[in-house]
């Protein structure tokens, strides 16, 4: 795990390395950016370096950061059908952080997706940032940084990651998945500077299989009637489910995000093109003949458009199922 292996945010490397080098490095971090992009990458290579700033790593500590058993990094995701950091799980980083490493230098904790914190969460570790021990270090990782407690962000050091390079991206899936430069042109376009993304197309193709799923449904192919929408969509619903019996890169909850993504930019092009827009800013580039083809005229605003994936991400967090959720979001709109 070193930094040259890492894609894209070349500037972000190093100032990290030089901060790690020149123990000059916060002991409280936030990385912020945009979903899929390498952030959490970014975040284990660090706490090895930490971890070990040795130039030769021990062979079996690395071992250990690669299958995350090592007793000195700690890696929190959400848990349970609310996709949440418990108070439980905090309340255990916060009594960890004050004991000695076990085996390496520092200990590293990675909180990932910390906007998904609880308030009472997010709460009891706001001591624990205001007087970090000086051999460990917390990492907050986030694409929605704006949803994390104020308190909180006001006591982490923030490093902004951006998206990929498209050429990086293609460059990077020459050498991993020996595609053609035609093949990871197309993918990179689809994944919009996401390496997640592009990682993820080249891996398991049923991605592609989803995304067309949804755009046949917004493009209305095929669809005339509620009765043949909500077909589509209970279609859609069981794709993605039995998706997630194979192994993915992306959380359950993360492909639903990324599915809410596409909607809201899918009206979002139709808008770009009404008013004759750029159209190299638009998302679906790919699809640019299709979003031709639909009405432009009686389009829903865009304002409207916000406020109903809204209530469609309420309904997700309530457990309502992914069909009914979309189903109230397209009557909404007047879809047929």
């Amino acid at each position: 795990m070193n930094f040259d292996d890492l894609i894209g945010n070349d500037n972000i490397k190093e100032n990290l390395k030089k901060a790690a080098v020149s123990n000059t490095l916060s002991n409280t971090l936030l990385f912020s950016g945009p979903d899929a992009i390498g952030k959490s990458l970014f975040a284990v290579t660090l706490a090895t370096y930490l971890m070990n700033p040795e130039v030769d790593i021990d062979p079996d500590a690395l071992k250990k950061i690669k299958n995350n058993s090592h007793p000195d990094l700690h890696i929190l995701e959400p848990e349970g059908k609310t996709s949440l950091h418990s108070i439980a799980s905090i309340k255990n980083l916060i009594e960890e952080v004050f004991m000695a490493p076990f085996e390496a230098q520092a200990k590293v904790f990675i909180i990932k997706d910390a906007h998904r914190m609880l308030k009472a969460s997010a709460n009891a570790l706001l001591k624990t940032l205001e007087e970090p021990t000086f051999d460990s270090y917390i990492i907050l990782v986030s694409s929605r940084s704006d949803e994390i407690l104020p308190t909180i962000v006001s006591r982490c050091f923030r490093i902004n990651f951006s998206n990929i390079q498209s050429e990086e991206i293609i460059s990077f899936l020459q050498k991993t998945n020996s595609l053609s430069y035609e093949d990871a042109s197309k993918i990179a376009k689809i994944a919009d500077g996401s390496i997640g993304r592009a990682i993820e197309l080249a891996n398991h193709p049923d991605y592609l299989k989803k995304r067309n799923l949804l755009i046949n449904i917004l493009a209305k192919e095929n669809i005339s009637s509620y009765i043949e929408l909500s077909d589509a969509l209970a279609h859609l619903e069981d794709t993605y489910i039995q998706s997630f019996s194979k192994d993915s890169q992306i959380t359950f909850q993360k492909e639903v995000d990324l599915l809410i993504e596409k909607i809201f930019y899918w009206f979002r092009d139709l808008h770009l093109l009404k008013t004759k827009g750029d159209e190299k800013l638009l998302f679906f580039s790919d699809k640019i003949e299709l979003l031709r083809k639909q009405n432009l005229y009686n389009l829903p605003s865009l304002e409207k458009i916000i406020v109903l994936i809204d209530e469609v991400v309420d309904s997700l967090s309530r457990n309502i199922k992914l069909k009914h959720a979309l189903e109230n979001f397209f009557i909404k709109i007047k879809f047929i």
